[in-house]
């Protein structure tokens, strides 16, 4: 699970790194959320005070631009912020989720990300058109195009058409206009309907057409 405190500390210049480390121990000290005394695997607040101290210290001392001392300040910076990751475990244990107990450590928290919702059910296309093709035994199938569907499923049913059994899948087109039943019993009776197909899933049948095959 990904962690709620964010410990990206090495983004942040080396004053707002003071501030941030500063906020975070006063957040912590006599924190009714995160009584004392710790357990040993988190880092107690008395080593993050003094780790902190240290790094000041060297933080000053390189203000003079010395190379070595710049050193010095990048390790106790790097020591620092290695404490206060290992702290987030046991803060985030301790809090449960809960947002009020992770806001109050003084670390920020991560943001969740909306995930973009999705219509479940395309609507039923509109304008079904059913006629005779040029040839026997042929019928040309048109609906509008429908916003978001990438495939038109034909379906077919002689006999009574309220009885789902009686449904038998016809073809699938890609366009939604001159869609060629070919085939059929010429003066058969047969129930037409057509339903868009998405990324998402199958969509709403249009209204039954009956024709009569010629």
């Amino acid at each position: 699970m990904q962690s709620k405190l964010i410990v990206t500390f090495e983004r942040l210049s080396e004053a707002d790194f003071q501030a941030k480390v500063g906020f975070i121990i006063a957040s912590l000290s006599n924190n009714p959320n995160f009584p004392v005394p710790w357990p040993d695997i988190a880092p107690s607040l008395a080593q993050i005070n003094e780790a902190f101290a240290v790094y000041k210290d060297y933080y000053h001392a390189s203000l003079t631009g010395d190379s070595v001392k710049i050193g010095l300040r990048k390790n106790a910076r790097d020591h620092l912020t290695d404490l206060l990751k290992r702290l987030t475990a046991y803060l985030e244990f301790v809090a449960q989720q809960d947002p009020a107990k992770l806001a109050s450590t003084g670390y920020d928290q991560r943001k969740e990300t909306a995930r973009p919702s999705h219509a479940t059910t395309l609507p039923a296309p509109a304008d079904l058109r059913v006629a005779h093709g040029t040839g026997s035994g042929i019928l040309v199938i048109h609906v509008a195009r429908l916003e978001g569907a990438k495939s038109y499923e034909v379906d077919i049913a002689h006999g009574d058409p309220s009885v789902e059994a009686n449904w038998k899948h016809a073809t699938t087109s890609a366009t939604s206009s001159h869609i060629l039943l070919e085939g059929l019993t010429p003066g058969s009776s047969v129930w037409i309907r057509v339903r868009g197909i998405s990324s998402d899933g199958k969509g709403a049948w249009t209204a039954l057409v009956n024709v009569i095959v010629t």
